[in-house]
């Protein structure tokens, strides 16, 4: 019983430290995945090059670049050509 309060007391703190450190990061992914929807894309369809770029920059705290319809016509005449 003392092991399992012990562990509750552990827990809710690392919680709160996870989500305060780690969710503006979640967001800004989120709101990428709403600005790709926006422009009419799927996001499943998104060049995976942009994901790296967009995890790259997060992680930097960079602002990251837009994906339109321009980029994705680009991966996908990559995709074409590419063996």
């Amino acid at each position: 019983m003392r092991l399992f309060g012990l562990t509750m007391l552990v827990q809710l703190p690392a919680r709160l430290f996870m989500l305060r450190c780690w969710w503006p990061r979640v967001q800004q992914v989120l709101s990428a995945i709403d600005a790709i929807e926006a422009a009419g894309l799927d996001p499943c369809e998104t060049a995976p090059d942009h994901w790296r770029h967009i995890g790259s920059h997060i992680a930097a705290g960079l602002p990251f670049r837009p994906y339109g319809p321009e980029r994705h016509r680009a991966w996908l005449q990559r995709q074409a050509i590419a063996p």
